[in-house]
């Protein structure tokens, strides 16, 4: 009999970020232990063929007719268990980085490529649908928690890696502080400083708007915008593609290079505008979901 969710998204950490909020979500991580340090990446690795770190949905395989893989989350080994006892199982891999990546421990794409076992890749960047000829779904989020937002004492965020941003970000950051706007800028460059995700969002609560700054070539909606149309934040943007989707309102999303950076201020003072929650919904977890259906 199958379960009454008969897909299974497999991730490689369900508490990162805001998985571990969202409810009804049949997420499961691919690992039972998640390395933290490279002596046990290591020999996680090397018991990785006789799956003694898989998670319980090895158990389970055939209870499934969709397997969502995110992108860290590939192994051919996971798509041929799969195949050898559910041959009729949909696997589809989501990416939701730009598949050019910016450093050397995203996962190899051209493994995935040539994986006659994952039926299906998906991307969340308008552009690398194009270049690669694959299926579009957007970036998703989850509507089933909030942050305090009540005491705003900032003007800008931005928390996050390097992912080659660095000198950008900082001009920016310079810039933004001479027109006397309060900013809260981190950026983490050893893992030894990465702020915890529930920390990061404490201060988005305190912000009137976040920075988002594109790595490389990516267009595709990174989470700062999800973050933005969810907790009603004011986004600041490189990203000119966000103009594109229904939840774009000049007076929320101020998109530099495009918008006039002298009324940057009087932009992030001005109340923020309410969107319809129909159209915030639509990036929900449970939504996006649908959209795999719909092909």
């Amino acid at each position: 009999m199958k379960k009454q969710f008969n897909y299974i998204y497999l991730k490689d950490d369900s508490k990162a970020y805001f998985l571990k909020h969202i409810k009804n979500a049949n997420l499961q991580d691919y690992y039972l232990v998640n390395a933290k340090n490279k002596v046990f990446k290591l020999v996680r690795n090397w018991a990785v063929k006789s799956q003694l770190f898989w998670g319980s949905w090895k158990n389970h395989v055939k209870e499934y007719d969709m397997f969502i893989l995110g992108e860290n989350s590939f192994n051919p080994q996971f798509t041929r268990y799969i195949k050898s006892r559910n041959p009729n199982a949909r696997i589809i891999m989501f990416i939701w980085n730009a598949i050019v990546p910016w450093n050397s421990d995203k996962p190899n794409y051209q493994a995935a490529f040539k994986d006659k076992n994952l039926d299906e890749i998906w991307t969340f960047d308008r552009n690398d649908a194009k270049t690669y000829d694959l299926p579009f779904n957007t970036q998703f989020y989850s509507k089933d928690f909030a942050v305090d937002c009540s005491e705003v004492d900032n003007d800008i965020v931005f928390i996050g890696r390097d992912k080659g941003r660095l000198e950008k970000i900082r001009d920016l950051e310079k810039k933004f502080q001479k027109m006397g706007l309060k900013t809260n800028i981190n950026i983490v460059l050893k893992e030894k400083n990465y702020v915890p995700y529930d920390n990061y969002l404490k201060t988005v609560g305190r912000s009137k708007a976040i920075l988002s700054v594109m790595a490389g070539h990516q267009v595709g909606l990174d989470l700062r915008a999800m973050e933005s149309i969810f907790f009603e934040k004011k986004l600041i943007t490189t990203n000119a593609d966000v103009a594109n989707y229904d939840f774009y309102d000049p007076q929320n999303i101020f998109i530099l290079g495009k918008d006039n950076l002298e009324n940057l201020v009087d932009f992030i003072n001005s109340p923020y505008k309410k969107i319809s929650k129909k159209i915030v919904y639509g990036y929900d977890y449970h939504n996006w979901l649908k959209r795999f259906t719909k092909k």
